[in-house]
C-alpha cells in the first residue's frame, strides 16, 4: 500500500505542471503568464566563522529557585539577530565599508549549587567591519541583515554571578538586501494532491502471530 501511494505521489508531480517540485520534461510546458512578485533580493553577502574569542554576556531571567554559585554548562543562540549602528563608507565602485553591531539573543544553561538545572538569557554583541557591494541609492532602500548561530561549550560564570565569559563557535551570514518587485514566468496557481492520511498499523505484527507455538520438526 505504501509503495502504491508513493508511486501515485510521484506520478502526480511528474504529470502536473502546477505542483511544486522537480521539473520533468520540457520546462516551458505549462507556462502561462508573467507575474510580478514581491521578494527580498540579496545583492551581496558573506559568511564568517568565529572561534577562540571570549565574549562577556550579561544575564537575566534566571530560573527561579536556583541557588548560587552557578556552574556553566553550555549556551546557544535563541533568536533572530539584530543589526544596529550601521555606518556605510563608500569605496571604489559599488564596494563599501560597513561597520555595525550584530546583537544575538543567547540562552545560557547551568547547574546551581544544589545540582538543579537552570537557564538564563542574554545578548551576544559582535562588532563587524567588513567590505561588501551595495546598490545605488533608490526610493526603496537596501538594508543589512545577519543570521547568527552560536554554540558555546566553553565558558564560566564571573564573580558577580550574573554574567558569563564564553568562548563560543559562531557562524554568521551577513547580507545586503532590499524588498523589490520582480517579474517571473509562472505556471499559474499551485494545485495540491488529495491528502494522504497516515494509518499506523500498530497491531500488524501481533495479529500475524500464530495462536500456539509451532511444533518441532
Amino acid at each position: 500500500m505504501y509503495k502504491k501511494r508513493l508511486f501515485y505521489g510521484r506520478y502526480f508531480f511528474m504529470t502536473n505542471t502546477k505542483a511544486a517540485g522537480r521539473i520533468y520534461g520540457n520546462p516551458l510546458c505549462g507556462l502561462c503568464e508573467r507575474v510580478c512578485i514581491e521578494v527580498k533580493k540579496v545583492f551581496d553577502g558573506c559568511i564568517t566563522r568565529i572561534g577562540n574569542i571570549p565574549y562577556t554576556i550579561a544575564l537575566s531571567n534566571f530560573t527561579p529557585g536556583t541557588v548560587q554559585p552557578y556552574t556553566y554548562v553550555t549556551s546557544r543562540s535563541s533568536g533572530a539577530s539584530v543589526v544596529s549602528d550601521l555606518v556605510v563608507i563608500s569605496l571604489q565602485g559599488r564596494r563599501a565599508r560597513l561597520r555595525f553591531n550584530v546583537t544575538t539573543p543567547v540562552t545560557v544553561y547551568y547547574t546551581d549549587s544544589l545540582g538543579a538545572s537552570g537557564s538564563a538569557t542574554g545578548n551576544l554583541v559582535i562588532k563587524r567591519n567588513i567590505v561588501l557591494s551595495v546598490p545605488e541609492d533608490s526610493v526603496v532602500p537596501y538594508y543589512i541583515e545577519a543570521a547568527t548561530s552560536v554554540t558555546g561549550n566553553i565558558g564560566t560564570f564571573n564573580a558577580d554571578g550574573t554574567s558569563v565569559t564564553v568562548t563560543p563557535c559562531i557562524v554568521q551570514i551577513v547580507r545586503v538586501v532590499a524588498n523589490v518587485e520582480i517579474l517571473v514566468p509562472s505556471y499559474g496557481y499551485c494545485e495540491y494532491p488529495e491528502v494522504e492520511e497516515f494509518n499506523e498499523e500498530s497491531c500488524e505484527g501481533v495479529f500475524g502471530l500464530p495462536v500456539f507455538p509451532p511444533s518441532f520438526a
